[in-house]
């Protein structure tokens, strides 16, 4: 019985996630309802309660949930910066991939600058964290370099899903990995 409970939360917060990813192609966040997602996702109030308190949680739980693998990721890395950004592109490009079309709604709304400043954060945390590892310069220095790179990177996602990058999503990945190493290896020694 609780496998079947557990597949039908699943189900239900799926349902949500793509009626308010629907909405959000239609108008702006702060003025989606509960009641625009229960009745686009075909569900009652009360299973919308069960999972999210109101529309703002539900943004909420998405971005925790699409950036905690983010973190982990992050979490279990060492070495060279490289190694760093090539394992945040390629965790970025694993997450996307298992519902693009989602992500392209969520990316293409007014929640995106949501997801954008997050992975802004996500980045400029880990490496503030550890920026004695990666850079021997300047504090403040050292942070514009992380939000010029965190957010040139949160751009050209934001750009792919917009249709303005004419290549696939592992070309972006690969060509992001790479201006992420030359900018950051650049900086560490002109700095």
């Amino acid at each position: 019985m609780a496998k079947a409970e557990y597949r039908s939360a699943i189900r239900s917060r799926k349902l949500i996630n793509a009626a308010l990813a629907d909405l959000l192609q239609e108008k702006p966040l702060d003025k989606i309802t509960v009641t625009d997602v229960v009745n686009r996702a075909q569900i009652n109030r009360g299973t919308f309660y069960a999972h999210y308190a109101d529309i703002p949680d539900v943004i909420n739980h998405l971005i925790q949930n699409t950036f905690s693998n983010i973190r982990e990721v992050l979490a279990q890395q060492s070495g060279p910066f490289t190694n760093i950004s090539r394992a945040l592109v390629q965790c970025i490009q694993s997450i996307l991939e298992e519902d693009l079309d989602f992500y392209k709604k969520i990316m293409n709304s007014s929640a995106a600058a949501l997801m954008q400043d997050q992975l802004i954060n996500v980045v400029l945390d880990y490496l503030i964290q550890h920026e004695t590892d990666y850079f021997r310069g300047d504090h403040e220095q050292f942070i514009l370099i992380v939000r010029f790179c965190a957010g040139g990177l949160s751009s050209l996602y934001h750009d792919w899903f917009a249709g303005k990058l004419p290549i696939t999503l592992t070309e972006l990945t690969n060509k992001a990995e790479a201006l992420l190493g030359w900018i950051i290896s650049g900086a560490a020694v002109d700095l």
